[in-house]
């Protein structure tokens, strides 16, 4: 007798159909598919999990080497002879890589720096039992800075709100380097590298604040924002930004470098990178102003170290602790302002974005509108004019006459609904582009009116966004409204223009002009302005009594929009 796995094995094996090659296939080759596929997700999560790991280490390497980087700079920066630097940058830069980087990886961070810094340490002389307790302190810094600053502020809005610029000063630049500043004094006192605790303690509150207020905001914001920011960046900004940090450096050469200063005029000199950093906060945010003021600090302590004192009657020590109290005082208010700039520009953004929400609503609206207008009126209408024409040619002579006057009648009132179908929403715009419809519209506007329009056009885009089209469109139509009905002129320039970076519309008449310091109401410009900002662009408003209007608006180009060949 055959045994029930032998009976088994006398059946033919089970196919199942391919949808993809179109052939059956054994059940055997799907198991066997099923098993290369499993080894290939397999093998792909394990790829991952490797990158994973690699990227985690080269980023802790990489945090270490900034430290160690980071400790040299804060040795080349100490006065001979001083247990205390001038700038210290680690500990800044600890406490930026813990912001920048999720909770559960600070601890391979702290693992990480740990050789780094035992060996910037012990290369420059200081003791081993100082250099451990220095370790504990610096890295203690950093991690109350962080846990705090990341326990009551989002990561978002970390530098870019005075609530977020609040919460940074107060627990990373002055609880934080408060809290560890005197044990880093202990250390130096303990292990007989220095004296006088307060005195050291003081003076390395200050140093480590300086460091913090300067570096962090640099470091975090370019991490968050990244390359792209860059390359994103406008040719004109870079160039001013440029210009900017050679600015900065050489006043900062100037004031505390030069030499030919005399002793009662140093001090005044300290104000004169004010309006830079000024600029800087206004311009740049609170990233070009942590960059500005690192530039000067530096170079203001390296020289005052070095001899050049910016107050001859002090002390080295004194000199320094009074750089960097003055720069503290100085960036502090600097920081909110930028804050401040910043949460006005954003929330001139969201006001600009819901305005752009309402105006593409409108449009929309009318859309539906013209659309009903078109298809149900219009054809309502034109279907009753036929009737109307029939019973017209079925009637006799007495009521022919009287028919054909209410079918005009029906034929105007159509025209009539197709011209405010026409006028609610620009269908040309679609099928004809811009330039062929603005050129239209031209036309249609002079018609019968005692004023001579002349259109040009200059190298535009093939194609243009059409949030750009449609708004350069009511704006041409709304301004040239205007001119026919307010400004008695006789002839009107419409030009359109376009270059790399953005498109010009350009439209100007010879009427009798109005006083812009009384803008008259119902003359659309506020509409104007608001379409013109939904977009981006900017809009230039000329005129005076008697001496017609000008009306100049530019949009930028988005990288989509190439300019034909002029």
């Amino acid at each position: 007798m055959t045994s029930r796995t032998g009976w088994l094995r006398c059946l033919p094996k089970a196919r199942v159909y391919d949808p993809l090659r179109g052939a059956k296939v054994s059940s055997t080759s799907v198991s066997s598919l099923s098993k290369r596929t499993g080894s290939r997700i397999s093998a792909f999560d394990t790829r991952q999990r490797y990158r994973s790991v690699g990227g985690a280490v080269s980023s802790a390497l990489l945090v270490g080497i900034s430290y160690y980087l980071g400790t040299r700079i804060g040795f080349a920066w100490t006065p001979a002879g001083q247990p205390n630097s001038t700038f210290w940058p680690p500990n800044a830069i600890l406490l930026a890589a813990l912001l920048l980087a999720p909770r559960t990886t600070w601890w391979s961070f702290i693992l990480a720096v740990l050789p780094f810094h035992m060996l910037g340490q012990l290369e420059t002389g200081v003791p081993v039992w100082t250099a451990v307790g220095w370790f504990i302190t610096n890295s203690s810094e950093a991690l109350i800075g962080a846990y705090c600053i990341t326990r009551f502020s989002g990561s978002s809005k970390r530098f870019d709100s005075v609530r977020g610029v609040l919460i940074f000063v107060v627990f990373g630049v002055l609880f934080a380097p408060l809290a560890t500043s005197f044990l880093d004094a202990a250390a130096v006192v303990l292990t007989g590298w220095g004296r006088d605790l307060w005195p050291l303690g003081m003076e390395r509150f200050w140093t480590n604040a300086l460091a913090e207020l300067t570096i962090v905001p640099a470091i975090v914001l370019g991490g968050a924002r990244g390359i792209p920011w860059i390359r994103g960046t406008s040719r004109a900004r870079l160039c001013e930004a440029v210009l900017l940090a050679i600015g900065t450096a050489l006043v900062a050469f100037l004031v505390f470098g030069f030499d030919g200063w005399s002793a009662t005029s140093t001090p005044a000199l300290l104000y004169v990178p004010l309006p830079l950093l000024l600029w800087s906060a206004v311009r740049f945010g609170l990233g070009g102003l942590s960059v500005s003021v690192l530039s000067t600090a530096l170079i203001s302590s390296w020289y005052t170290i070095h001899g050049r004192a910016p107050f001859p009657d002090a002390s080295i020590v004194q000199n320094v602790v009074s750089l960097q109290i003055l720069f503290c005082t100085v960036v502090v208010p600097l920081m909110f302002l930028s804050a401040v700039m910043t949460e006005a520009r954003r929330t001139q953004e969201s006001l600009r974005r819901m305005s752009a929400s309402l105006i593409e609503a409108q449009e929309q609206e009318r859309h539906r509108i013209a659309r009903e207008l078109h298809d149900d009126l219009g054809q309502e209408l034109a279907l009753a004019k036929v009737a109307l024409d029939a019973l017209r040619e079925e009637s006799d002579d007495t009521f022919r006459a009287r028919l054909t006057e209410v079918s005009d009648q029906l034929a105007a009132i159509s025209t009539t609904a197709r011209e405010i179908s026409h006028g609610l929403y620009p269908t040309q715009l679609e099928y004809l582009g811009l330039p062929k419809a603005v050129k239209k519209l031209c036309d249609e506007m002079q018609r019968g009116k005692n004023i001579s329009i002349y259109f040009t056009m200059d190298n535009l885009p093939d194609q243009l966004e059409p949030s750009t089209s449609l708004s350069l469109y009511r704006i041409a139509q709304e301004a040239l409204h205007n001119i026919i009905t307010h400004s008695q002129a006789k002839n009107v320039q419409v030009e359109l223009a376009a270059n790399r970076e953005e498109v010009l519309l350009r439209i100007s008449d010879d009427g009798m002009g109005f006083d812009l310091s009384r803008e008259v109401a119902g003359l659309g410009l506020a509409s104007m302005r608001e379409r013109v900002q939904a977009i981006g662009g900017s809009i230039d408003i000329s005129s005076s009594s008697k001496s017609g209007t000008q009306i100049e608006v530019r949009v930028p180009l988005s990288r989509d929009d190439v300019p034909s060949a002029a």
